[in-house]
């Protein structure tokens, strides 16, 4: 499995599992790729503002305070008996 076909299957499972809209869910994978704010509203074709607000609504759905912490968050989530994806 690639790297972009387990980014999709885990977006998949966490769109569905948090109630993220599709765009939340494109904000989530840049981020988790590593894209900053600047670099999600140019790909994205919107204000930095509104890249922000985006990324910080799919921190609320997901209870997590900070960006930095997402990492954290995809090894939980991909660690439990109910997660996503299977390694």
């Amino acid at each position: 499995m690639t790297d972009n076909q387990l980014l999709d299957k885990l977006m998949n499972g966490v769109s569905e599992k948090y109630g993220l809209t599709p765009q939340e869910s494109k904000v989530l994978a840049m981020l988790l790729q590593g894209y900053s704010i600047p670099q999600v509203a140019v790909h994205l074709e919107v204000s930095p503002y509104t890249a922000e607000k985006h990324s910080q609504t799919v921190l609320r759905k997901l209870n997590i305070m900070y960006k930095r912490e997402l990492p954290f968050w995809l090894l939980k989530e991909m660690g439990t008996d109910k997660g996503m994806v299977k390694l």
